[in-house]
């Protein structure tokens, strides 16, 4: 045990840290926090046109509130892809100390170059427009590579000073604007010439050939429990070692699961009887790791009501109501579980066990699968199941039987340490 907690404290643990720095994975897990508000709006208004009372849906037919609130869903949830591509070159392009609002607006308007646009015909009248799917989660893959790309050529061209400098009596407005130029004109044309390259292949757009090349091998491993399996123990373990392990490997995972969650609530606006996927970032967030990294609730519940040890029923007192919020910071650092010998197990099989009983809960239709609404990470236990599951009463009691079984999981390994440690307190 002791070469274990050496390897994971000095070796695993620095890695883990180098890797949530770096500076493409930092800017797109802020890329995504750009686009998180227009998700959640997004998501209220997708909750309030679907909400599962036959009465309801039906006024709002007749009504014409049905569409109303399906045009504000599709015109925040909807445009993920394209908030993120935003959010994507601007933080990078800030990583490296250049200006980010002129990489961020480059890189919506290649995002919209490479998508292939939606042509009507009316008579002698052609009318063009963007689909809602590729901007929507279908296009975070390709939100993803044109943000990247984008913040390198422009930042590239700002450093080298390949730019069109005004003098110094121009406003700095002005003059950021024609810097942009230059590296503008080379970004958009960069994003043409891949079109006309696509074109020649028979390739629809880059958007298809990402869904190929990135999107189909992820997400088989995405919409797997073994996948899943894979990306929890890699989370917990990091957390384990004091690193956020959500900005190790849920930064992989989160756009598949956001694409997973869009792809839900666009079948759902649809009328699908089935929606296509149970492993979604609502599935992860509010059924997986109840309480936080580690699924740490059953954890808090113990500290609360079954210390023995002053210290830890003040722990208890002080980490109780945080954890219904999933937040467990205290607990991570001052129980502690990190790097806690006794703690490894529970805290990585936890979550494990709460991926697996509610994705064969869904599979056997049990409960219903996510409907894509997005609710805060920080969303209470059933009340976070009620609503991302369409108001499934089933799926609020399922979250009640999880941390149940965490409570269960953690007494023992939690009763051990509160031992330990009421002796050292009465040896004092």
């Amino acid at each position: 045990m002791k070469g274990l907690m050496d390897f994971l404290q000095n070796k695993l643990a620095p890695v883990g840290e180098k890797i949530s720095k770096q500076r493409h994975l930092k800017a797109l897990r802020e890329g995504f926090m750009l686009a998180m508000p227009l998700v959640l709006v997004g998501s209220i208004f997708l909750l309030l046109a679907s909400f599962p009372i036959p009465a309801y849906t039906t006024w709002l037919t007749k009504t014409g509130i049905g569409p109303m609130l399906t045009r504000l869903a599709n015109n925040s949830f909807g445009l993920i892809a394209l908030l993120t591509t935003f959010g994507v070159a601007y933080r990078l392009a800030e990583s490296y100390k250049v200006e980010g609002l002129p990489a961020g607006a480059l890189a919506v308007a290649s995002m919209l170059l490479v998508t292939p646009p939606l042509i009507s015909k009316t008579g002698a009248t052609t009318a063009q427009g963007v689909p809602y799917s590729a901007l929507g989660g279908q296009g975070l893959f390709t939100a993803i590579v044109v943000g990247y790309i984008t913040a390198e050529i422009y930042r590239w061209f700002i450093q080298k000073n390949f730019v069109i400098k005004m003098p110094e009596s121009v406003p700095k407005v002005v003059g950021q604007s024609f810097m942009a130029l230059t590296p503008g004109a080379v970004i958009l044309i960069f994003f043409e010439l891949i079109n006309i390259v696509l074109t020649q292949v028979h390739i629809v757009s880059l958007n298809s050939l990402l869904a190929v090349v990135i999107g189909l091998p992820l997400g088989l491993i995405a919409d797997s429990i073994g996948g899943t399996f894979l990306a929890i123990f890699l989370n917990s373990l990091f957390w384990f070692c004091g690193v956020n392990g959500g900005q190790v490997a849920n930064t992989v995972m989160q756009p598949i699961w956001l694409q997973f969650t869009d792809a839900n609530r666009v079948a759902l606006q649809h009328g699908a009887a089935v929606l296509p996927h149970i492993i979604t970032q609502p599935f992860i967030d509010l059924f997986v790791y109840m309480g936080g990294g580690g699924a740490t609730i059953g954890l808090a519940i113990c500290l609360m009501f079954f210390s023995k040890s002053k210290e830890y029923k003040t722990l208890g007192k002080v980490s109780g109501i945080p954890a219904l919020f999933n937040i467990n910071t205290a607990i991570l650092f001052s129980f502690p579980t990190v790097l806690n010998p006794i703690m490894l197990i529970p805290f990585i099989i936890n979550p494990m066990i709460n991926a697996l009983v509610t994705y064969l809960a869904m599979l056997w239709h049990w409960i219903p699968y996510t409907t894509g609404v997005m609710l805060p990470w920080t969303t209470p236990p059933i009340i976070g199941g009620f609503l991302a599951t369409g108001g499934s009463w089933s799926a609020a009691v399922l979250q009640l039987v999880l941390v149940i079984i965490s409570v269960l999981i953690y007494y023992p390994f939690f009763k051990a340490a509160d031992n330990a440690h009421l002796k050292a307190e009465q040896a004092k």
